[in-house]
């Protein structure tokens, strides 16, 4: 199987989700508990658990970027090492 992304490309894409699922999980955590000092205010957002839920969902997707991001990593390695062996 080929890459479809270069290595570079899928490196960064890899630490950008890791940096993606840290603060969206915070994020999400702290619309499901009223964090006054996030908003400023007890009352926004209108409703601060779909926020949270949202950002959850987000948080899902770049765990998943993560997973495919670094198997695009790893399937450039390999293929980089299959050329190595070739000559």
């Amino acid at each position: 199987m080929k890459p479809m992304f270069s290595a570079g490309n899928a490196t960064c894409c890899t630490i950008l989700s890791v940096f993606g699922v840290i603060f969206l999980g915070t994020m999400s955590f702290l619309f499901s508990i009223p964090a006054e000092s996030l908003t400023h205010t007890t009352e926004d957002p209108d409703n601060p658990a779909e926020v949270a839920k949202a950002c959850l969902t987000a948080t899902f997707f770049y765990a998943f970027m993560i997973l495919f991001c670094g198997c695009q990593t790893w399937l450039n390695k390999r293929e980089e090492r299959a050329e190595i062996q070739l000559q």
